[in-house]
């Protein structure tokens, strides 16, 4: 048996409207083609490829990974060229390795391009168009996908990750390789969609509403003739066709899968009123901020312009709450904003003002250069990333990070790429509303989860969704249509 391999991992936020090209990929994340290449980059890092290479190999299978793309954080559309060069890179390397048995690719399913809303199913397509392949095609995503019926029609099989923060990506990597080692057989994918958006800072793994939705899957997984099934809280910050959570089983063809979908997609539609962002004001957090944290520093999340939901970054909102406090502060406090305007003025030692409120700040510069780092938390590990240029400017017991880009911000090897210590820190700033939890290994006790200006607002009803969108709950309290079944042929 030969399967050919590959990893694109990029995830959007159509309210974001900078496009984004291949730069992204190639200087602050990653762009690899060539076996040599990236089975390297699998032995360095942790990745959903590593763990398939582990699995086929281990029984035998040919293997011939061939590509991988990742992006140094999410954001706005892919633009039309970089959409094309990955697409065409991807059938490139493909064809180049092929003929094979098994298709296997670790994609995310919340990517949308100019004039595409579904990048992942418009890639499945072009695998099997272009390269005529009629074997087996099996597909992980990221657990915020926004499935659409194009993607369940192209593939064989679909998993995706079980923990957030996503901490097993080699075990998905593992789970996908074993769909591709299932016996041959008819199957089918069912998908029922629910017409909700749900807080990502309401969908921990371990406990929880969420871990009580993942504890049913892995029960009905014992069922006869039952594969896979995967649940998707997805990614609420896209205004695009088939959006809403869904759940999604891959299984013979007697097995009843349809009714089990939705069951399940019933049981977490009626969790819809208890659902809670986590949101606290700052009159709480500046009370909170007057005690040390248990275990290690507060982590201040900046949940509207988390980077980490493809937000850009430039919200100065904790600098400007923070910055008369600064000499007063129990302890030091590190934060962080976008603005690569305010660099030169900041390298030179003078004051600037930063982030879209135009915060003024001053104080001595302590870093100057690339902030480029990898990751050594539970989540990415090992991964690259860079945020671009970037400077530190220390006032009173504030050291401000200010850089030309964004970046996956939600690991302390981010703040130490910079020359602070964010261990040994009061408070640490996080433009992500749940990656920190891996990151920093944190309970959720030491979160303090604030909004401010941004496009991945916690408070959905704010955003201007369009056209079905919205009818999504809470943006409509009442959906016409909660829920909606999908079946393949």
């Amino acid at each position: 048996m030969k399967v050919l391999l590959a990893q694109f991992i990029f995830e959007s936020n159509t309210f974001n409207p900078v496009p984004v090209e291949r730069e992204l990929f190639a200087a602050r994340g990653t762009w690899l083609t060539g076996e040599p290449a990236v089975r390297e980059w699998c032995r360095a890092a942790d990745s959903q490829l590593a763990g398939s290479l582990a699995e086929l190999e281990g029984v035998g299978v040919a293997t011939h990974p061939v590509f991988v793309a990742g992006c140094g954080t999410p954001a706005g559309r892919l633009s039309a060229d970089c959409f094309r060069a990955i697409g065409d890179t991807l059938i490139r390397e493909l064809r180049a390795a092929g003929p094979a048995d098994a298709i296997l690719l670790h994609l995310h399913g919340a990517a949308c391009a100019a004039g595409e809303d579904d990048v992942e199913g418009a890639l499945l397509e072009r695998v099997r168009r272009e390269l005529g392949f009629t074997g087996r095609l099996v597909v992980s995503l990221d657990l915020h996908a926004n499935v659409t019926r194009r993607m369940l029609h192209l593939s064989d099989a679909i998993t995706a990750y079980r923990t957030m923060p996503h901490i097993d990506f080699h075990e998905t990597g593992v789970r996908a390789a074993r769909l591709v080692l299932r016996p041959a057989g008819p199957t089918v994918r069912v998908m029922a969609k629910v017409a909700a958006l749900i807080p990502p800072t309401d969908t921990h793994h371990a406990s929880g509403r969420f871990a009580a939705i993942l504890a049913e899957a892995r029960r009905l997984e014992g069922r006869p003739g039952i594969f896979d099934v995967s649940v998707f809280p997805v990614q609420p910050w896209l205004d695009v066709a088939e959006m809403g959570t869904s759940v999604v089983i891959t299984a013979a063809r007697d097995a009843g899968a349809a009714a089990l979908a939705e069951g399940l997609a019933r049981r977490w539609y009626d969790q819809r009123t208890e659902w809670q962002t986590g949101l606290r004001s700052w009159e709480d957090i500046l009370a909170k901020l007057e005690r040390r944290a248990d275990g290690g520093p507060w982590l201040l999340v900046d949940s509207a312009d988390a980077t980490t939901a493809g937000a850009a970054g430039t919200s100065a909102e904790a600098i400007q709450r923070l910055w008369s406090r600064r000499e007063t502060l129990p302890g030091e406090v590190l934060l962080w904003v976008v603005d690569p305007a305010a660099l030169p003025a900041l390298r030179s030692g003078a004051g600037a003002r930063v982030g879209v409120q135009q915060v003024p700040i001053a104080g001595e510069l302590v870093f100057s250069g690339e902030g480029r780092y990898r990751a050594r938390g539970q989540a990415y590990t090992g991964q690259e990333f860079s945020m671009g240029e970037a400077v530190v400017v220390a006032a009173g017991r504030l050291r401000i990070v200010v850089s030309a880009a964004g970046a996956l911000c939600a690991d302390p090897a981010f703040y130490e790429g910079v020359g602070l210590a964010p261990d040994r820190a009061w408070a640490v700033q996080v433009k992500s509303l749940m990656g920190w939890r891996a990151g920093y290994a944190a309970p959720a006790e030491r979160g303090l989860v604030f909004d401010g200006p941004g496009c991945a607002s916690l408070e959905f009803a704010r955003l201007p969704f369009t056209g079905e969108r919205r009818e999504l709950f809470p943006v409509n309290p009442s959906p016409a249509q909660p829920l909606s079944l999908w079946q393949s042929t």
